[in-house]
This record gives structure tokens, C-alpha cells and sequence, in this order.
């Protein structure tokens, strides 16, 4: 039996695979199952080297949308031949941190189903073609790990304790088995907060200007449309230095010093050669197979789920909470979906069944579950249960300190108990990120939260702070004509006409009808007036 596989679906991207299969060779993974998706130069020639030596079974698995397919099939025909199977893409290579090979570091997690591992996303380094030194050596600066957008986790996970994929990130497990992080906290979905200690995902998910627009042509395995700017934003964002990967390789074939392109390159040539020179500890338990249909389990909940996204994004919440209990009917211990479901609760008026949802969570996963702990925060919000809200609050932040969600959720327990001072402190820096990379606060919230700390800094006529704060909510959403107005009135007791007027007039612009906006241009544009001297 082997103790550690990846699967990989892969499509038209040959040429990617020696670098990615030496690499994970060298980190001790031990069979590849590849799932080839109608490339047009077939994986069984381009890799028959690797195949020949018994390091990887090609799977042909045609047709579209087919990835979630070929994880269950991967789990269902391979599963039993190894005891951890990892499911991570061309673009993605695992980087032990505190071990320079993959399975010591999974000894300590066997007590756990599987081990999330968080993503760090790299950007294109200015490459306009691809680069001949590989991803490797080429893309070395990635987006910051605190951006939420970018917080996602990959899975290796121990088959037989799996049902199903989820998504390509995550999965469902048996009842009482979990998927832990690497600091051992549980993980049921596939955004969560990154942790990079001791393991990471260099996801080089640009590449070069020429492969983003080859990928988009190209298409994924999942229905997924993926849209340009999501690559030009990353790559904007993409700042922070990051040459792990090749200095883990240095380390590993004993090369210190990797500092001209020479010597990368003879680096990279060297992983190539030591990777040949290794074999299998055992054959393969079969080198080849077909994929075979969609299993019904898996089709039943993959339908039920597209209703359910579909019913969220139209806010159909009826729909939502029906569809929610179906799925809860198919697995009743999947702990994300009962966190979901009681804050849908909430949003219908129904804190009794919100909790009952909370409390079957917590029961299912006590201790320090990111995904209960969030929805208790909701829970008690909403029942100006204000003290627990703050608690809990501070709970999660001792794990995910840089959490925004939960950051406005702690202010807002904050100004629910009176707290000035408090709310002030944790607020403004906050609220100051507005319309920041990463920024996930509900508007909502954030409206909520900009309300309540410009009212604080008004009574005690802190004018200038508080006009700065408006400042920063338009900046957030320049389009919107009340935060706008909210503005030109601070800038009146602030003693900025100038500024008012100017603000008055974008409001007016946006709203050519709003009544208050129009008063207040009179009162602005005639100072001397009653009515400016009464206001």
C-alpha cells in the first residue's frame, strides 16, 4: 500500500508536468493518478517515461465540467491502495515547511480524515511568454496571506473516511471524522483563515500574460467561466516575495546559494536528474483505467447544491432553507451547511431553529470550530446577546487575528455594550481598509458600523475624524448618495462649506430629487438666511 498520492486532472498542459512530477517525487509522494481531459497530445505519450517506471496511472476521462467526477472516481478506484490522497492541480505545488519530505509531516495528522492545506497565490513576475527556468524558479512574489479573497485551502485527505468532494477544495467526510488545518483546527469548507507554519500551496495561478490567455481560451474541468480581471487583479496584488519553493529545493539537493540564473537553472536540472533516478517502493495496483459515468450520490448532491447557490443568489430564502434541509436529509453532520442554515434562519425571523442548527453543530464540533463559532457570533448579535458576541468574537480572532468579518462583528458587540472608547479603537483602523483587497464586510455591516462610530466621534465633536471617516465610506462606494450626503453634513460642522457644496452637488447629480440634499445646498449657498441660522 502506498502512503501518499495526488490526483491531478490535467488537459492540454503536457509540457508542465515533468517539472510538477519531479518535484513531488523528490518530496516523497509515491503514486500519481492523472486524470487526462481530452489533451490533444494524449498523457500516455508525453509521460510514458514516468509511466513505464510506475509513478503514474493515466486516466482518460472525457467530456466537460468533469473534475468533481474524477476526485469521486480517484477515491472510489485508487482509494484503497493508499493511505493519504492529496487532490491539487498543475499549477500547485505542496511545500513542507518543518519537514523537507511530505510524509513526516503527515505522520502527526493520521489521527485526522485530512489535512487542508492553505493556498498562497503567485503573480506573473512580468512574464510575458512562458518562462524556459519553470514555475518554480519564475514566479517569486504572490498576494499577502491576510487577503480574504485569496484564502483557500487544498485537501489531502485519508480515503476511507470520505464520502464525497464537495468542490475542488474540500470534501465530505464520514460522521466523526474531521479535516483538521495544520494547527489542528477543523476545516469543513474551502475558504479559511491561511495558516503557512508548517505547510503551503504555491498556487502559480498566472503564469505568463501569453498562458493567462491560453487558459481562459482553454477553459477548466469544473463549469467555472473564469474572467481576465481576475488574473490582472492578482497580479496587481502579487508584491510579496516568495521564493520558498526553490530554496526548499537548495536545501534538499544540498546546493546553497541560488542567487544568479545559472545556477537556478542547474538547480531545476539537478531536482530532474535525482526525480529520474528514483523508483517506486511497488507497482502500481493497475496502470490504466477509464472513467466511468457520474455516481448517482454524487450527481444527487451536486444538483441539489447548484439549486441551493442558486436560490442564495437570488436571495429566494424560502427556496434556500428547503433546499438546505434536502441536503441536510442526504448528510446530516455536514457542520458547514448547518452553520449556513441558521444564519439563513436569522435572516427569516427564526432564532429558535437557528439554534437548534448552532447547537447540533457545536455538538457534532466543540472546541474551536471557525465555522460554529462564526455562526454563534450571528446568533447573538441578533439576540443583543452582546457580552457572548464579543467573546466569541475575540475566541476566533485568537486564531484569525487579521478576519475582517469577524473584526466588524466584534465593534458591533462593542457599540451593542455601550463601549465607546472600545469600539472606537478596534473601528476606525478597520473601517479604514474600506474597499481594500481582501474586504469582505456585508454592506450592511459596514454601513452599520460607519453610522454608529461617525455618530460616536460627532457627540464628541470630533468633526474632523468623523468627516475623514465619511471620507473613507464614499471611497468605498462612491455612487452611493446617502453616504455622500452623511459626508456634506459632516463637512458643515467641520466648517467646510466648500467641501459640503462640492458633495451636495454629487449627491444632487446621483439623486436630482433628494429633498434634504437640496435644503442643505440652499442653506450652504445663503449662510445669512433663518433657516441657516436656526439649522
Amino acid at each position: 500500500m502506498d502512503y501518499l498520492s495526488l490526483c491531478l486532472v490535467c488537459k492540454d498542459e503536457n509540457h508542465y508536468l515533468p517539472e510538477w512530477l519531479d518535484y513531488h517525487i523528490l518530496l516523497g509522494v509515491d503514486r500519481f493518478y492523472i486524470y487526462d481531459n481530452e489533451s490533444h497530445v494524449s498523457l500516455r505519450t508525453s509521460l510514458a517515461a514516468y509511466i513505464q517506471r510506475g509513478w503514474v496511472v493515466v486516466i482518460d476521462a472525457p467530456g466537460q465540467a468533469i473534475q468533481l467526477n474524477a476526485y469521486d472516481h480517484c477515491l472510489r478506484t485508487f482509494g484503497a491502495h493508499t493511505f493519504w490522497l492529496g487532490f491539487i492541480d498543475t499549477d500547485e505545488f505542496l511545500l513542507p515547511k518543518t519537514n523537507s519530505n511530505l510524509k513526516d509531516l503527515l505522520k502527526e495528522f493520521e489521527p485526522y480524515a485530512g489535512l487542508a492545506v492553505s493556498s498562497l497565490f503567485f503573480g506573473s513576475n512580468g512574464h510575458l511568454v512562458r518562462p524556459l527556468q519553470g514555475q518554480l524558479a519564475a514566479y517569486t512574489t504572490r498576494v499577502d496571506a491576510a487577503i480574504h479573497e485569496y484564502q483557500l485551502v487544498k485537501s489531502i485527505v485519508q480515503p476511507r473516511w470520505v464520502i464525497m468532494p464537495n468542490s475542488p477544495h474540500d470534501f465530505i467526510y464520514q460522521e466523526n471524522q474531521s479535516c483538521v488545518n495544520e494547527v489542528f483546527l477543523p476545516v469543513e469548507y474551502q475558504r479559511f483563515p491561511t495558516h503557512t507554519e508548517k505547510i503551503q500551496l504555491n498556487h502559480y495561478y498566472c503564469r505568463s500574460a501569453h498562458e493567462i490567455k491560453q487558459k481562459l481560451q482553454r477553459g477548466n474541468a469544473q463549469s467555472v467561466a473564469w474572467q481576465r480581471d481576475r488574473f490582472d487583479t492578482l497580479n496587481h496584488l502579487a508584491t510579496t516575495p516568495d521564493d520558498s519553493a526553490p530554496q526548499l529545493l537548495a536545501r534538499l539537493l544540498d546546493e546553497p546559494g541560488q542567487n544568479s540564473a545559472a545556477q537556478v537553472t542547474a538547480l531545476f536540472e539537478k531536482m530532474a536528474r535525482a526525480a529520474h533516478q528514483l523508483s517506486p517502493n511497488q507497482p502500481p495496483s493497475q496502470s490504466s483505467a477509464r472513467m466511468s459515468a457520474i455516481r448517482p450520490e454524487l450527481a444527487l448532491w451536486l444538483q441539489k447544491k447548484a439549486a441551493w447557490e442558486a436560490a442564495k443568489a437570488g436571495n429566494d430564502l424560502a427556496n434556500v432553507l428547503r433546499l438546505g434541509q434536502e441536503m441536510l436529509q442526504l448528510h446530516p453532520h455536514y457542520i458547514h451547511l448547518l452553520v449556513v442554515m441558521a444564519v439563513d434562519c436569522l435572516a427569516v425571523n427564526d432564532p429558535a431553529s437557528a439554534w437548534q442548527y448552532l447547537s447540533h453543530a457545536w455538538q457534532l464540533s466543540p472546541n474551536k470550530n471557525y465555522n460554529v463559532l462564526s455562526g454563534m457570533v450571528f446568533f447573538f448579535l441578533w439576540t443583543d446577546n452582546f457580552t457572548m458576541a464579543e467573546k466569541t468574537s475575540r475566541l476566533i480572532l485568537d486564531f484569525a487575528p487579521t478576519d475582517v468579518q469577524v473584526t466588524g462583528l466584534l465593534v458591533s458587540s462593542l457599540i451593542g455594550l455601550g463601549r465607546r472608547a472600545d469600539a472606537l479603537q478596534v473601528g476606525l483602523p478597520l473601517l479604514a481598509l474600506a474597499g481594500s483587497p481582501g474586504w469582505q464586510l456585508s454592506d450592511r455591516l459596514a454601513i452599520s458600523l460607519f453610522n454608529s462610530l461617525a455618530g460616536y466621534l460627532l457627540e464628541d465633536h470630533n468633526y474632523l475624524l468623523a468627516q475623514r471617516l465619511w471620507e473613507q465610506a464614499v471611497s468605498w462606494r462612491p455612487n452611493d448618495p446617502g453616504l455622500q450626503l452623511q459626508l456634506a453634513q459632516t463637512c458643515l460642522l467641520a466648517g467646510d462649506p466648500q467641501s459640503a457644496r462640492r458633495w451636495l452637488a454629487s449627491v444632487l447629480a446621483l439623486a436630482p430629487q433628494n429633498e434634504q440634499a437640496l435644503q442643505l445646498l440652499r442653506q450652504v449657498e445663503n449662510p445669512a438666511s433663518p433657516s441657516t441660522r436656526a439649522a
